[in-house]
């Protein structure tokens, strides 16, 4: 698996982040079969509103983060209006909920406290709203909700999405998955098109690069911020994320918008900081970021790193930063900029799983001390 055995991983205590992670290409293909098959569900929960039905996202975490990450292709597609709110913003102002709403609710666990709550509390507010739920438990309390509702959906997951790591790689990237084939039925064709592509471009990245960027994990780093356009700046912040639990805090991150940086957080620079890029595909994204990651090549001091990421290969004789990863899929400059956040995912949780190593973390159970839970302990009023 990645570019160790499976006994270097079991004593790493890594083995079910490891799987996860390698899993996701199959674990993608499967869910659409899953959801493809329940097409006819699927339509009727949709058919009983209209245009003027507002949807509204919501989730905490790294499940909001996968929600921010499909909301552009979403609103490209559904004619309806779409919001994405935390849910830990919904449950402090419950009265923000409308009528004549659909309530998507986004949960790997199924039971994050919050999201539950806001989803208890419209229910009882309003018997007739409808409520999507995309979560990875079938048995947890959001599935509960939407399959024990007459105006309730919910499509399980593929099997072994979770197996118990703590970081969310399968887990982030089916909800992502789910979220977008589910609330945009019409766009199943578009997917189904991008999907090889995104199974190939996973599929190389993994084969090329887990060494290298175990190498880059290997090097002393204390502060990494992480930038990216539209739905990548989801992805950077689960970068920094990512970083941040796997390392069980022992490394300061942050993230921002890849056009923003400029606008005063570029100072980070001047220090020892590593700035990871995420390049958009979409040609006329992609210039304003070669811009941004360019500038900051140019503009770093001594001991500052740059890290870009992109879908492909850099025309010749191009350098950017000190290290470029790709996905050798250059197809991904012809679709929506949502799609790529799916495998561009895969750096932080690369970058996760080999840093905590490197700071002797154990990856599937970085938070030892228990100050961070994989289903965080709230009391909700």
């Amino acid at each position: 698996m990645l570019n160790h055995n499976e006994a270097y991983w079991q004593q790493k205590g890594a083995r079910l982040t490891v799987e996860a992670i390698v899993a996701q290409p199959r674990l993608w293909q499967e869910g659409l079969e899953q959801i493809k098959a329940q097409q006819p569900v699927i339509e009727a929960f949709w058919n009983k509103g209209d245009s003027h039905t507002r949807i509204l996202i919501t989730g905490a975490g790294s499940s909001l983060l996968a929600a921010q990450a499909s909301v552009n292709w979403l609103r490209s597609v559904v004619p309806n209006h779409i919001d994405v709110v935390p849910a830990t913003d919904l449950v402090l102002m419950p009265e923000s909920l409308q009528e004549n709403t659909v309530l998507v609710s986004v949960s790997s666990s199924g039971n994050t406290p919050e999201t539950v709550k806001v989803v208890e509390r419209a229910l009882a507010a309003n018997p007739k709203l409808r409520h999507l739920a995309v979560t990875n438990n079938a048995s947890s309390r959001l599935a509960q909700l939407a399959q024990q509702h007459t105006e309730g959906l919910f499509i399980p997951v593929p099997e072994g999405t979770s197996n118990g790591s703590f970081a969310a790689t399968s887990e982030f990237t089916v909800p992502l998955w789910y979220l977008m084939l589910l609330v945009a039925p019409a766009g199943w064709a578009e997917a189904e098109k991008v999907l090889p592509v995104l199974q190939r471009g996973m599929n190389h990245f993994l084969t090329h690069y887990a060494a290298d960027i175990e190498q880059w994990a290997a090097q002393s780093r204390n502060n990494v911020v992480a930038v990216g356009s539209l739905s990548l700046k989801a992805i950077a912040c689960e970068t920094s994320l990512k970083l941040l639990e796997m390392g069980n805090g022992n490394v300061m991150t942050a993230w921002h918008s890849m056009l923003e940086f400029r606008h005063g957080p570029k100072l980070i620079i001047n220090r020892d900081a590593t700035i990871i890029g995420y390049l958009a595909a979409r040609p006329e994204i992609h210039r304003y970021d070669i811009d941004m990651m360019t500038e900051l090549t140019r503009e770093r001091s001594a001991g500052a790193q740059v890290i870009a990421i992109g879908h492909d290969e850099l025309p010749a004789g191009s350098k950017l930063g000190d290290c470029y990863f790709h996905f050798a899929a250059p197809e991904l400059a012809d679709y929506h900029e949502s799609w790529t956040a799916l495998i561009y995912v895969v750096f932080a949780q690369l970058a996760g799983l080999y840093s905590a190593i490197k700071l002797g973390v154990t990856p599937d159970t970085p938070s030892r001390d228990g100050k961070v839970a994989k289903v965080a302990k709230v009391t909700v009023y």
